[in-house]
């Protein structure tokens, strides 16, 4: 069932979304006609918060807007004395980008982001979680995510907590935040591996045991986004291996120079120390 602190946070964010959200079909119309107008900061700005409240909260619908978002970002470029002060919308949108991984949709915006907003809290942490998931240090991705869920966390002496902030840190105490960065890195492991360690897998994906692998595995098919009509990419879990799904991606081919029995630990070697290579 629901508890109540999240039933809360659900109500909560289902008012603040119908305050003053305009609807997606609204904000297309803008990007159509007035992309460059400074004038639609407002609207783009309650969208982003509206696409927040959407994670933090099952009650909301709001479908998450890249083209929207970049736009108000380059708009703040143009005009940043309307951007406001400490950069609270700039971290909400990247943390809807960072929600995207594997796509680089953090890295498209990140560097149109002024340097004094993205080396301050909490974008720092939202790039440093960035830079970890595509790194593939999954297990040091989820301390440095949580971080994110503390309102407090990277507050200067005497400042006050944001209500952008608060949000940020509902979304993020919220189960649809990890669930869609979990079914990511399932689809990760499952194109590199047949079969992987359990307690690897457990420290990737932030799970206790073999039984929350199982429980989630029905969230991550071979059809995007999931559901019915696709086949678990989770074949099983036994003993102390996580087998995957078969594919082209994770499965040895005749006539291919495919090395049998390459340890999990092996390919998370060879991926760490090419990401150490592309940041000399």
């Amino acid at each position: 069932g629901v508890s109540s602190r999240e039933r809360k946070r659900n109500l909560k964010a289902w008012s603040l979304h119908t305050m003053s959200s305009p609807s997606h079909s609204e904000i297309q119309a803008l990007l159509g006609g007035s992309s460059h107008d400074p004038s639609i900061i407002p609207k783009l700005e309650a969208y982003v918060r509206s696409q927040v409240s959407a994670v933090a909260s099952t009650l909301v619908d709001c479908p998450y807007s890249f083209d929207a978002n970049r736009t108000l970002v380059k708009l703040y470029t143009f005009y940043p004395n309307l951007a406001g002060e400490g950069g609270s919308i700039l971290s909400l949108v990247s943390f809807l980008s960072l929600l995207r991984f594997p796509d680089t949709d953090l890295m498209a915006l990140n560097c149109m982001i002024p340097e004094h907003v993205s080396h301050s809290e909490p974008v720092a942490t939202i790039v440093r979680c960035a830079e970890l998931l595509e790194g593939c240090s999954f297990a040091d991705f989820w301390p440095e995510f949580r971080k994110l869920g503390i309102p407090e966390y990277g507050l200067e002496d005497g400042g006050t907590v944001s209500d952008d902030r608060r949000m940020l840190a509902d979304a993020i105490n919220g189960v649809s935040a990890s669930n869609a960065i979990r079914t990511n890195i399932v689809r990760i492991l499952a194109r590199t591996y047949r079969k992987a360690p359990l307690g690897a897998v457990l420290g990737a994906l932030d799970m206790k045991d073999g039984e929350s692998v199982l429980s989630f595995r029905s969230k991550v098919t071979s059809c995007d986004g999931g559901g019915e009509g696709g086949t678990p990419l989770v074949e099983s879990v036994d003993g102390e291996y996580v087998t995957f799904a078969s594919s082209v991606d994770n499965t040895k081919r005749a006539g291919s120079a495919f090395k049998d029995n390459v340890s999990y630990d092996q390919v998370a070697g060879m991926m760490a120390k090419s990401t150490a290579l592309r940041g000399q």
